[in-house]
This record gives C-alpha cells, sequence and structure tokens, in this order.
C-alpha cells in the first residue's frame, strides 16, 4: 500500500543536500510511496532559478550521477513525485508567488504538506 513521503529541502548545504533529498525520493517513489518534495529557501531558489545541479563535485559526475534537474522531471512525469513550495516559502525566498507557481506542481500550504506528513512519513534536508 502507497503512503504518503514528504521530503522538506531547506538546507542551504549546497549540492550534497539537493542530491541526498532528490535520490532517497526518486528511490521512494520508484517502491511506489507518493513522494512530495516541498523545496524553501536556497533550494526553491536554485529549482526556480535553473542552478539545482549547481556545485556538483567533479566526483559526481565520475560517478555517472545524472542530473538533479534531469532526474526530477523524469520521477514527475514517470513516477507521480510532486514538487511544491507554500506560498510563505516562496515570497521568504524573495520570489514570485505568481511566477514560481507554473514551475511547481503546486503552492501548498504548510498546514497540507504536515497532514500529509501525518498519514506517511517526512524526511528534512
Amino acid at each position: 500500500m502507497s503512503r504518503p513521503f514528504v521530503i522538506f529541502l531547506t538546507s542551504s548545504s549546497g549540492w550534497a543536500a539537493r542530491y541526498q533529498a532528490v535520490m532517497v525520493g526518486v528511490t521512494a517513489a520508484s517502491l511506489g510511496d507518493r513522494v512530495t518534495l516541498s523545496l524553501a529557501f536556497e533550494p526553491l531558489r536554485a529549482f526556480v532559478e535553473g542552478s539545482f545541479d549547481e556545485g556538483a563535485p567533479a566526483s559526481a559526475a565520475a560517478a555517472g550521477v545524472p542530473s538533479l534537474m534531469e532526474t526530477l522531471a523524469e520521477a514527475r512525469r514517470e513516477l507521480g513525485l510532486r514538487v511544491v513550495a507554500c506560498e510563505t516559502a516562496v515570497r521568504l525566498a524573495g520570489l514570485d508567488p505568481e511566477v514560481v507557481g507554473p514551475r511547481l506542481d503546486a503552492l501548498e500550504p504548510l498546514t497540507s504538506l504536515w497532514r500529509l506528513a501525518q498519514q506517511g512519513r517526512a524526511l528534512s534536508f
């Protein structure tokens, strides 16, 4: 039975945190969980600005690690993984919800994300 799994990605610790969140999310989605990746602060800005892949170490290319943006696009398309943000997080990141909204699967209130996490699991990076 599929359970909700919410990943809160708010860390500004760079590519490593983005990589870990994406790979855990894609793995869970590929095993049948309903994954929601909630972005805030620097990860949200990087996603919206198209710089989500920046900062990857040289060892990532040597290990054959694919683009995080491409991995997310495929997981969204093929596995139903959702990428969301709450409107307050969008505003705190200095972004316009009307511009950001179409790039995400949804603008979700934090209360909705919390309720979803209560039905399944949550992880924060």
